[in-house]
């Protein structure tokens, strides 16, 4: 189960699963540095935002695919006191705001601004923001906790990696060790790895020699290794996204 399925199980689970995709194409579009799909996805995301906040507030929302009438959500869900205060004023606020930079500046249609990394990353904090925001409010869960859930959420999941008992496997055997670092580091990625678990899940005995595998995949830049922590960057993303391949064969 996604976190945000087991958190905010009391919302209608088609637009949970609409929040989380959006929220995942919103982070990869951003680490990719494609600041006008980042821009794009984040609208849709503020969509699923808005229709979430009408369910809240009314028990129904606008069917998916279906044009929303946001003015009519926003100001109707703010006349609502029975609800939290960020749910009835600044989540529908910051919903609105983060469709106007997609309709605005230059992504959802022709504009006079260019869409830039700045305009991106106001984009990528303000979904953030939403997101814990509501997995607080669900929950009472504190704002660390909270934030702790998202980084859970933004995870690559891949086919060929399998999470047993806290650790990482790789079901395909053909990959090699350097192979196997750069796919566990995707899924993983925004999280760093140690170096003792990187060797445990690749079954690698000699440390010293594998210190020195992760230092070239630093070299080359493909990943950023020191104090024995690895975590990817934008390359070594684009290398796995081109080279390796997902498919589960049996």
């Amino acid at each position: 189960m996604n976190p945000l399925t087991q958190h905010l199980n009391n919302l209608p689970s088609e637009l949970v699963n609409a929040l989380q995709t959006e929220f995942q194409k919103l982070h990869q579009q951003y680490f990719l540095g494609k600041w006008e799909p980042a821009q794009l996805d984040g609208g849709r995301f503020a969509e699923a935002v808005l229709r979430i906040v009408q369910h809240k507030d009314t028990g129904v929302y606008t069917a998916i695919n279906t044009q929303l009438n946001r003015k009519s959500i926003v100001g109707n869900v703010a006349k609502n006191t029975t609800l939290p205060d960020s749910l009835r004023l600044q989540i529908p606020t910051l919903a609105e705001l983060l469709m106007d930079f997609r309709n605005n500046r230059n992504s959802g249609h022709l504009g006079t601004i260019d869409v830039n990394e700045m305009d991106s990353t106001f984009v990528l904090n303000g979904a953030n923001w939403i997101v814990a925001e509501f997995i607080r409010l669900e929950t009472q869960m504190s704002p660390d906790d909270a934030q702790a859930e998202i980084k859970k959420i933004i995870e690559r999941k891949v086919p060929i990696v399998e999470e047993i008992g806290g650790r990482l496997k790789c079901l395909d055997s053909k990959l090699g060790a350097k192979e196997k670092v750069m796919v566990f580091c995707y899924q993983k990625y925004p999280s760093e790895l140690s170096l003792d678990n990187l060797a445990n899940w690749v079954e690698y005995s000699n440390k010293g020699v594998f210190r020195k595998e992760l230092a070239s995949l630093n070299k080359d830049g493909r990943l950023d290794f020191r104090n024995d922590m690895a975590r990817l960057t934008k390359k070594g993303l684009l290398w796995v996204e081109k080279n390796i391949s997902f498919e589960l064969e049996v």
